[in-house]
């Protein structure tokens, strides 16, 4: 017989934890870092490079991911083919993505495997074809790619949101995969010359996890580094200018939709930050949980959506803040309003003790899932390199998340966030959300096209 239970099961104390063994070796000109997962023989290797989007030349938006992509397809020594050939003797799996602070590239393989893998990441890393014709196909392959993503509700209220949170000329306006316009001009000339400034011992590092019992860590960077002696080219530290336009609203016309989706937010910090914990646990408490305010207004209480969130996304340089959620076409307004009322509580008001325990065994028991994976794990100290963390950092942080005091956490509330300066972005039927929207009072209302 199904029983229903009336009130929620009461979280147990938070269990002991702590962030798997690692050690650092510099070999030839390059850093390894190491974690031996014992019983893992699915191993993650990976080579994190500083070639991330904020690197790249003005108006080639979307060539590093470009280059990653074309790591994978044929080298000087073997072609597309052959390349692929060899990953699946291997048994492995490759990867290739750019976030805004680093390029990475390498395989999921086994354990066994992982001295043949790491000779071929640094053949696909220092010896890459990148033919002309391999470069159009990519590039018309991403060109598709993106012509997709931007008929999604969702992606387009991101890039616009973007787009009116930045100024020009910053990076952080454009998607850090580019758009369609700078994608399409760039060149296989652009490709080498991007790989020849960016990739080199100095700016990559190799980041292995799994088990690793009978493994030569520092060979492996030997296998990577050895011989290598490209330099690279210094950047420039990103234009950062966000947009000091006070509460707007731009609504991003398309006819007949039944939904709207919302992205209302501002600039926000970048990673490097003191309070980095005390804030990010404010905003899992507005929108990071089921349990968060936003999701018991929007969800539980109105029933306008199926979710909402909000957080941080920090970045090296800067970042942002925003809040999300799909919601019905007719409530819009009253959507948005209440995401605005909530931000505007919570940075007057701070959160109480009660919700502040609510989010710390929430997050200090969610905590260690997400290093369940090798993969995982080789990503995080991958992220220890690109934002230059402590080397015991996640220990450090998960006692922070359990103890983090309340005055901190509204502290960063008062300090974080900016009801005033908050840009909502609506991508829905102007025709049914507008006039609803200029009511509301959350700022002047401007309609655009799709």
């Amino acid at each position: 017989m199904n029983r229903l239970v009336a009130e929620a099961p009461t979280p147990g104390p938070v269990r002991p934890w702590s962030f798997p063994s690692w050690q650092r070796h510099r070999v030839d000109g390059g850093t390894v870092l190491a974690a031996h997962l014992p019983g893992q023989q699915l191993a993650a290797v990976a080579l994190v490079v500083d070639a991330g989007a904020t690197t790249e030349p003005t108006g080639q938006e979307g060539v590093a991911l470009l280059t990653a992509r074309l790591l994978g397809e044929g080298t000087q020594v073997r072609d597309a083919f052959e390349f692929g050939v060899a990953v699946e003797r291997l048994g492995a799996s490759w990867h290739a993505d750019v976030d805004w602070d680093s390029l990475r590239v390498g395989f999921d393989a086994p354990v066994t495997a992982l001295p043949d893998a790491v000779d071929l990441l640094a053949e696909a890393v220092r010896r890459p074809a990148f033919s002309p014709t391999d470069v159009e196909r990519v590039r018309d392959d991403r060109l598709d790619e993106l012509r997709a993503e931007l008929l999604q509700p969702a992606a387009r209220a991101s890039a616009t949101f973007n787009a009116h949170t930045f100024a020009a000329p910053s990076r952080y306006g454009r998607p850090d995969g580019g758009d369609p316009e700078s994608v399409a001009a760039v060149t296989d000339d652009d490709v080498r010359a991007f790989h020849a400034a960016r990739f080199a011992p100095g700016a990559a590092t190799l980041v292995v996890a799994g088990d690793l019992s009978r493994v030569d860590a520092a060979d492996l960077g030997r296998r990577m580094f050895s011989g290598w002696t490209a330099g690279v080219a210094p950047v420039a530290s990103p234009v950062v200018t966000p947009v000091d336009g006070g509460r707007r609203i731009v609504v991003v016309d398309r006819p007949g939709s039944v939904q709207s989706v919302l992205v209302i937010g501002h600039p926000g910090p970048p990673r490097a930050i003191d309070d980095y914990v005390p804030t990010t646990t404010m905003a899992i408490a507005l929108g990071g949980m089921f349990s968060a305010r936003l999701n018991m207004k929007l969800r539980e209480e109105r029933g306008f959506t199926y979710g909402a969130s909000a957080g941080f996304g920090m970045r090296r340089h800067g970042g942002i803040f925003a809040a999300r959620a799909s919601v019905h076409a007719e409530p819009t307004a009253q959507a948005v309003a209440d995401t605005v009322a909530e931000i505007e509580r919570l940075q007057r008001d701070g959160i109480d003790a009660d919700e502040l325990d609510q989010v710390r065994r929430y997050r200090a028991g969610v905590f260690p899932i997400q290093f369940a994976s090798p993969y995982a794990v080789a990503g995080a100290l991958g992220d220890l390199t690109v934002h230059g963390l402590p080397d015991d950092y996640f220990d450090r942080v998960r006692h922070q998340i359990a103890e983090v005091p309340l005055d901190a956490v509204n502290e960063a509330a008062r300090r974080r966030l900016h009801p005033d300066r908050l840009l909502t972005v609506v991508v829905g039927d102007a025709s049914v959300v507008a006039d609803g929207l200029r009511e509301i009072g959350a700022g002047a209302v401007e309609v655009v096209s799709d």
